[in-house]
Formats: structure tokens, sequence, C-alpha cells
């Protein structure tokens, strides 16, 4: 009678002799066992249906992530009214400051730019939230920022910004049938700068902020008119908040500045 051990041995002798035979027959038959290969293609595709998924409910931002912006130009169409063409306005984002210019010059340059906003947010600063503080720590009951255990991320003077850019469209399209090439605006962000931020800085890009410590009013966006839109005469759609362009005076405080962004990483 053969022990436990001796068992055992012959077991896996066996399980070996059959491992051998299967490899041998995949060998001279040219066939390989897929069924590894199938199960990790499986995981693949349930992670990619969940990423699917979340964009879905989480929704699209109106936005195009080229690889490089395009060259500097000053050129003009001729035969376009001045009004309707985009003034290249730039948003360029290092680590201790935010500068404002335009490709087109008309708004200052990179030499000479329109503003410079200088990071804040530091602890002990005014704050209504706190995408105003590096600690990512608002007391709302004083309004300044705390000290959280929170890595920094960089905050920047969100309303300088927002003032800059309210002031521009307000300049040039208040009143008049703003064009829907002109809400374009590039935001140049430094690979460094963290998610958060760039959100804080889009948010103060596409509509007029509140005073602080003060609710947000409407913000309607530039969109293709539908039926009902249509038959508005100031071309305002009130339930989805957005307007007819050639239709809809523009309004710069509660329509939005420049909401259409196009990210880049620098000229070439």
């Amino acid at each position: 009678m053969l022990s436990a051990h001796q068992v055992r041995n012959k077991q896996r002798a066996a399980v070996r002799r059959r491992e051998d035979d299967i490899e041998d027959d995949e060998i001279t038959s040219g066939e390989l066992n897929l069924i590894p290969y199938l199960d990790i293609v499986t995981n693949l595709m349930l992670f990619l249906l969940a990423s699917v998924t979340a964009i879905i409910i989480l929704g699209q931002l109106n936005t195009t992530l080229p690889d490089r912006g395009p060259p500097p130009t000053n050129a003009s169409t001729p035969d376009q009214n001045p009004d309707e063409q985009p003034l290249k306005i730039m948003v360029s984002v290092t680590k201790d400051k935010i500068v404002v210019w335009s490709v087109s010059k008309i708004e200052g340059t990179l030499q000479d730019p329109k503003a410079v906003i200088q990071r804040t947010g530091q602890v002990g600063a005014v704050c209504d939230g706190p995408y105003m503080c590096e600690t990512n720590q608002c007391n709302m009951q004083t309004n300044h920022c705390e000290s959280s255990a929170e890595p920094l991320a960089p905050v920047f003077d969100y309303r300088q910004l927002n003032a800059t850019l309210y002031e521009i469209a307000k300049r040039h399209y208040t009143g008049k049938h703003r064009a829907a090439a002109t809400y374009e605006a590039m935001l140049q962000a430094d690979g460094t700068i963290p998610y958060g931020t760039i959100v804080s800085i889009m948010a103060a890009m596409r509509c007029k902020m509140p005073d602080l410590s003060k609710e947000a009013g409407d913000c309607y966006l530039p969109g293709t008119p539908d039926d009902e839109t249509k038959k508005n005469q100031n071309g305002m759609d009130a339930a989805k908040f957005s307007y007819d362009t050639t239709k809809a005076a523009y309004d710069p405080d509660k329509m939005s500045l420049f909401g259409d962004i196009i990210f880049s990483t620098g000229f070439e």
C-alpha cells in the first residue's frame, strides 16, 4: 500500500506529464491556448465600458485638446466684419502667475500683456470657497483660508482674471450680435498645474463671476437654435440657458464671456 507522500508524488508526476503533453500538442499542431488572452480582452472591455459610462454620467466639456497651438499670426480676413473676427485671447498659466494677452495684439502681447494675475490663496487669504485656497480649506464663518493636511495646489486671483475677460467682452461686443468665433480663447497651462486649478481657471473664463459671498446668476451659452428658440424674438431659451447669437444682443452680465476653450501646450 502506497503512503500519502508517495501518492502526492505520483499525482505531481502525472500532472507534469499531462502539461508536457498539452504543450507538445500545441507546438506540433501550431495552435495556442487562447483562453488567457480572452480573459484579458474581457477584462479590458469591462473596464472600457465602465469608463464610457462614467463619461456619459459626468457630461462633456465644450473643449478641444490639440497637441500644439496654431502658429502666431496677425493676418485677418479682409472681407469679414472686424467685430466678427476673434481676438485670439490667450490665458497662459505658469506655477506663479497667469498672463492674459492676445495673438492678434488687440488685447496686449506676451511681452506687454493685458493683465498679469499673481498666485494667491495662502493661509489667511479671503475666500468664499475651498477653490480659493491653496490648502483647499476655507472657513465659511470667517471667510478666510485655513491650514489643512492636503498638499498645496496653486491658486490664482480668479476674480481678477474674470474681471479682465469681462471687461474685454463688454467693450467689444455689448449690444451687438456677437459672432460664434469670438467666444474662442486658448488656455495654455504648465504641465505641472493640477486639474482642480485648471477647472477653476476655466470657470473664470466662461461666465461672469458673482461678487464675493454672493450667489452666481444665470449664464447663457451660445448654441444652435431649435424651433422653440427661433420663435422667440430675442433668441433666448430660458429652459436650456442658451441663445441664438444671430438674434440675441450680447450682454456680458448674463452671457458667456469666452466659453469655447481650446487647450494648448505651446507654440511651435
